[in-house]
């Protein structure tokens, strides 16, 4: 069995993981990136260098690869690739490969910002409050509603990229009249968590939950964490994949604050922290291959799980020496 990753830019450890679970089914892990000097690319036991996602013959160089790998399933690890291959979901499964994505009105209500917050608010889940124009901003911080500081980010965007904080109100006046398609947020003073879970492509249950709490971020992605267990925690992430019905990996992230928790972004993929969940023991490429043989995995308990609490993730930085020039590889 072989499975095609798309956009693997540096996740060379998850790649690692991958290579080592279809080992054990006689598969392969394919990697592509449009950039030839991503890391990830060569830690796979095949690669191919792609035009952008936005590349009108970028689909038809996906089926391409898959045909000539033989691939069974294929996914993205970035958020923008997401809804393309949820847009072409049947077209690659009549060609019998399983694209491994929640269905395109759930990955297009996670992308964007202000998408999620109406839906939690519609759905009585918790959520951080969530803001387009300056006119309604202004009102709810006329009535106190709203205090300074408020963080500004791109209604749909990722990793952190764009996020400012805005201090007053003329500041944020002329910000937003410069910059469009950017939602405001308040400023929250709590501390961050972040709940990965698979939901099984067979049963579409939850079969695997692991939660932990953030104490150091880089570049947007959690550099130092400590795994928790909390059923009140449990609970809110139930509520919410039954009432929003993703599919295969997903990454919640939480503040919680003297409110409780609240639910700041849904990232229907594998996680960028990720890596720390497998080493404790929850084996999400596993339950992914079992999916892709049409076998249904098995349904926790309360999702408690199997790892302890109170242990700590730290990361850091590797690097790949490259034998020949990128540039001396384009064919």
């Amino acid at each position: 069995m072989n499975i095609l990753i798309c956009s693997v830019g540096r996740r060379v450890q998850l790649i690692e993981y991958f290579k080592k679970e279809l080992a054990k089914v006689n598969g392969n892990v394919i990697a592509v990136d449009c950039d030839r000097t991503a890391p990830a690319l060569y830690h796979a036991n095949n690669f191919e260098v792609v035009p952008r996602i936005d590349d009108p013959e970028y689909i038809n160089d996906l089926k391409n690869i898959c045909q000539k790998y033989n691939v069974k399933g294929i996914l993205s690890l970035i958020d923008p690739e997401l809804t393309l291959l949820a847009s072409f979901k049947e077209e690659f499964e009549k060609e019998g490969v399983k694209v491994i994505v929640s269905d395109k009105k759930v990955v297009d209500l996670c992308f964007d910002k202000y998408l999620t917050y109406k839906f939690l608010e519609n759905n009585n889940l918790t959520f951080v409050p969530t803001y387009l124009d300056f006119e309604t901003v202004s009102q709810d911080i006329a009535s106190g509603k709203l205090k300074f500081p408020l963080i500004v980010k791109p209604k749909e965007g990722s990793a952190s990229i764009g996020v400012q904080k805005i201090t007053d109100i003329k500041e944020l006046e002329v910000f937003l009249q410069n910059n469009h398609n950017y939602i405001v947020q308040p400023f929250i003073d709590g501390s961050e968590y972040c709940v990965e879970c698979y939901i099984d492509l067979e049963t579409k249950k939850i079969t695997s939950l692991f939660s932990k709490r953030k104490f150091n971020m880089r570049s947007g992605e959690t550099d130092k964490s400590i795994s928790v267990k909390d059923p009140v925690l449990n609970d809110i992430v139930e509520k919410l994949i039954d009432t929003l019905k993703p599919l295969g990996p997903v990454d919640i992230d939480f503040f919680k604050t003297d409110k409780g928790y609240l639910i700041s972004e849904i990232n229907p993929r594998f996680g960028g922290g990720y890596p720390y969940a497998y080493e404790m023991g929850h084996n999400f490429i596993e339950k992914l291959i079992n999916n892709l043989k049409g076998l249904p995995n098995q349904t926790y308990s309360k999702y408690q799980g199997i790892y302890n609490e109170g242990e700590t993730m730290v990361r850091y930085d590797h690097f790949t020496i490259l034998k020949r020039n990128p540039l001396d590889m384009i064919s």
